[in-house]
């Protein structure tokens, strides 16, 4: 059985069952841009292109099936890294307006992450599609 690998902060993490990285990618702790390596293929790939990942995984991709989503409508949880704390403050729940906004004025990263029922895991700002755009137009 093959042994999986995963970078962080420049370090490779690992090994891991595929059931481990199956689990760290529903929580969202890997994300679809993360490297990963498959230890008997070798070489470094986005963690979406692997087709053992199906997209449907990530918190990225997942979709609220129990509503239309209302971009007014305050749905979304943040974990924001501020210098003043550490480990992560959660706030909110905002909407995507709100998070669009907060985002524009710079109190939030695109690095920083998100969440709201119907997702497995968090996510960052940047990899949503709702707040894509606005993160493109940020420096992390």
């Amino acid at each position: 059985m093959s042994s999986w690998y995963f970078n962080k902060n420049l370090k490779p993490q690992g090994p891991l069952s595929f059931e481990e990285m199956k689990k760290k990618i529903m929580r969202g702790e890997v994300g679809p841009y993360d490297l990963i390596c498959k230890e008997a293929e070798g070489g470094w790939s986005q963690a979406m292109q692997w087709r053992d990942f199906p997209k449907e995984l990530f918190p990225a991709f997942q979709k609220n099936y129990f509503k239309n989503s209302d971009l007014s409508e305050k749905e979304w949880i943040l974990l924001s890294f501020k210098l003043d704390h550490g480990s992560g403050l959660q706030e909110g729940p905002y909407s995507v307006e709100d998070v669009i906004a907060l985002l524009a004025s710079g109190a939030v990263s695109c690095e920083d992450y998100i969440w709201r029922s119907g997702l497995s895991g968090w996510v960052r700002i940047q990899d949503r599609r709702e707040f894509a755009s606005q993160a493109l137009h940020k420096d992390p």
